[in-house]
């Protein structure tokens, strides 16, 4: 067995169980296959059989009687009348005798239903006799071949169907007997095979557990001495399934360890010596670098004083700086005013001048309307001139003349009004030309004092020029002065930065150093344990 892996093992343990199993459920599924093929046949044949054999024997003497009782009768019309339901009973015999023959399946039933047919065939073959009209105006002679020929046929089909309902019961019977044998054969083939299954499983379990724990009883025999710092015992298990391997790697790891452990000793004392050394060399460096770091502090704050001096001088250069830019710009904003101011008095002095022009233009109207007018009123003056001479007509001329008259009178009243209407016109006209001739007095002064002004506007533009060139040289001057200052507040500033840089440098070298001396004093503890630790081994 010793030559068997324990996967091997495993693998036959559950075969042996399979192959029990198995055969288990081929045995029972065999002798189900028993109880399924008998109960078919009580389904198919037996149970069928007896009902219907029953039936048949119940419709064989319902027949009978009818004969029988239709016989005893005294009259020929009673007797024809208890042989009515006679069809009936025959067509009900012949249906039971069909479906019966269709459960017939074995030899025994075969044979006993052929003797039943020739037995009704017989029976049916006398009672034939009984029913002619002969025989049904004879009674007595009916009853005689009744008692002698009819009833022992009777007899005969009666028995044979008493053997049919009791081999179709014994059938029943047996079929009943078979199925409760197989049950039971069953339940002794299950509980014989779980027995066995158990019975292997258990001895499966029993010697793979022993292949199993006498293995692992010696490794944790020798992990515990290996614990305790013995690395000179070996596994010896003698085994070649899988404990063989764990037998070598076991080995070959307590080989490595005791190589390690050798070397760890060794090297213990080298780290203690080393780290001592060590922890004298991160003191000293953490007194020099605080020191450098307490040197750096105080150039930092110098160098911050520098700083934020040059912050004040570029803040300062800076409003200069937008002072001046701000001054050109406002110079340059009124240069353009002037000239736009220029360009609009040249224009209300060609407006002026427009003006003039137009109301010179007014002014000969006028006048042409004062010619036009006078001689609206020489015309008034004629027509009131013929008007009334045309009156003085008109009354020479008496009766005939009286609707000129009234001609003439209208015709004067419209030149009265024409003259005082032209009149009226007149003096508007002349309020006119008195009023253009004013307003050209007026625009000739406006034009004057729009031209004195333009030429004061032009020496004012002329010293804005002047301010403006002198601020925008100046600007220039002062930008230069302003980028120095930033230049320089920008060196002071990343002077400040390099220096805080520094600071922290060495304050983190001053920390590194620490902790490098809590760390070496760490070592040194774990130093200590290792080679306490290492010296309790066995090599």
């Amino acid at each position: 067995m010793k030559n068997f892996t324990l996967r091997q093992r495993i693998m036959a343990s559950f075969l042996v169980i399979l192959a029990i199993m198995t055969l288990m459920v081929v045995v029972d599924y065999r002798r189900l296959l028993h109880i399924e093929s008998e109960a078919e046949l009580i389904n198919s044949d037996a149970v069928p059989g007896i009902y219907y054999s029953t039936s048949v024997r119940a419709a064989w003497f319902a027949g009978f009687v009818l004969v029988q009782d239709a016989y005893v009768q005294e009259t020929e019309a009673e007797r024809r009348a208890g042989l009515v339901g006679l069809p009936q009973s025959d067509k009900a015999l012949d249906d039971l005798e069909l479906a019966y023959a269709k459960t017939v399946m074995r030899d025994d039933d075969r044979k006993l239903f052929d003797d039943f047919q020739k037995a009704l065939a017989d029976y049916m073959r006398i009672r034939a006799t009984l029913l002619t009209p002969e025989m049904l105006a004879n009674p007595d002679l009916a009853r005689q071949q009744i008692r002698t020929q009819l009833r022992p046929a009777f007899y005969v089909g009666r028995d044979i169907l008493a053997k049919m309902v009791a081999e179709n019961k014994k059938q029943a019977d047996e079929s009943a007997l078979g199925i409760q044998a197989a049950v039971a054969e069953a339940k002794v083939g299950m509980i014989t095979s779980l027995s066995l299954a158990i019975a292997a499983a258990l001895i499966c379990g029993l010697l793979l557990m022993r292949a199993i724990v006498n293995p692992m009883r010696t490794i944790v025999g020798t992990l515990e001495t290996t614990g305790s710092g013995d690395l000179s015992r070996r596994l010896k298990l003698a085994r070649r399934d899988e404990f063989n391997m764990i037998e070598t790697g076991f080995n070959g790891m307590v080989d490595e360890l005791t190589g390690l452990v050798g070397k760890t000793q060794r090297s213990a004392v080298q780290v203690a010596t080393s780290v001592t050394e060590i922890a004298a060399t991160s003191k000293q460096q953490q007194a020099t670098a605080s020191e450098v770091a307490a040197t750096t502090t105080e150039i930092g704050a110098t160098s911050r004083e520098i700083s934020a001096t040059s912050r004040d001088l570029v803040r300062t250069m800076t409003e200069v700086s937008g002072a001046a830019e701000q001054t050109a710009s406002l110079a340059g904003s009124g240069q353009v005013g002037l000239a736009r101011m220029e360009d609009t008095m040249r224009n209300v002095v060609d407006a002026a001048g427009s003006v003039n022009a137009k109301l010179a233009v007014l002014n000969e109207k006028a006048g042409n309307i004062t010619q036009v007018v006078t001689t609206i009123n020489k015309v008034a003056d004629q027509t009131n001139l013929l008007s009334l001479n045309a009156a003085i007509e008109a009354e020479k001329a008496g009766e005939y003349g009286r609707g000129f008259v009234v001609v003439a009178t209208e015709i004067r009243r419209l030149a009265d009004q024409t003259a005082v209407a032209t009149y009226d016109i007149e003096q508007m006209v002349r309020e006119i030309q008195s009023s253009v001739s004013a307003g050209v007095m007026g625009m000739d002064k406006f034009s004057e004092e729009v031209r004195r002004g333009m030429s004061e506007m032009q020496q004012v533009g002329d010293q804005l020029t002047q301010i403006i060139q002198q601020v925008q040289t100046l600007a220039p001057r002062v930008q230069m002065v302003n980028e120095g200052m930033q230049a320089q507040a920008t060196g002071a500033e990343q002077i400040n930065q390099a220096l805080q840089q520094l600071s922290d440098a060495a304050q983190q070298t001053v920390e590194s150093l620490r902790q490098s001396s809590l760390a070496i004093d760490d070592l040194t503890l774990v130093a200590n344990d290792l080679r306490s630790g290492v010296s309790r081994f066995k090599v």
